[in-house]
């Protein structure tokens, strides 16, 4: 058996290399640990100031933005058309009037409403560019037989309504009403948002 004898200036440079670069991994790994707890402590930071903090700070924000919203500052989503303070959109989808009204409430409406000749004006116009009636939050399902809104706030009579039904429609010759299981298009109106 043959014994292979290395040179001791050979060992020493052999051991000096060893040595090094364990050194070199200790501070690497040094630096991935500082690293990691550097920025788990800034998520953790973040975290208590976003839970602690921010809610309130958005509220007062949001609420003071509300406060000093201006018409001219009021916008409507893509496609949705203004009204005053409103945006309101004509769906191209038959249903029933309380389908209808369920549907406006996905987004965050109603059924159309007006309170003046001029937003009644405005709607019209709308109607009559299609071959369509349109709901809208009109309806005299009520104990007393009177038209109401939606909201249930009594109907001002801005506009004779031709009396069919419980429940009223637009149409480009004015305003209609009829059994609220027809189905016709319908027209939402929800408040516009504030930039």
């Amino acid at each position: 058996m043959a014994l292979h004898v290395i040179p001791s200036s050979q060992r020493l440079s052999h051991t000096s290399q060893t040595h090094v670069s364990g050194h070199r991994r200790t501070q690497f790994d040094g630096k991935k640990i500082l690293t990691l707890w550097t920025l788990i402590c800034g998520a953790v930071a973040v975290l208590l100031w976003g839970f602690f903090s921010f809610p309130r700070k958005f509220v007062v924000t949001r609420l003071v933005k509300n406060k000093t919203c201006d018409g001219e500052n009021m916008i409507c989503m893509s496609a949705w058309n203004k009204v005053n303070q409103n945006c309101f959109f004509l769906f191209h989808h038959k249903n029933t009037w309380i389908s209808a009204e369920e549907h406006c409430i996905i987004y965050h409406g109603h059924l159309a409403k007006f309170n003046t000749k001029s937003e009644l004006d405005i709607f019209l116009s709308h109607v009559k560019k299609g071959q369509s009636s349109y709901w809208i939050g009109l309806n005299k399902r009520n104990s007393r037989g009177i038209w109401v809104w939606t909201d249930g706030t009594k109907y001002n009579n801005v506009a004779r309504i031709q009396d069919h039904g419980e429940c009223a429609f637009m149409q480009k010759n004015g305003i209609d009403s009829t059994n609220c299981d027809d189905l016709r298009d319908f027209i939402c109106i929800k408040p516009s948002l504030c930039l």
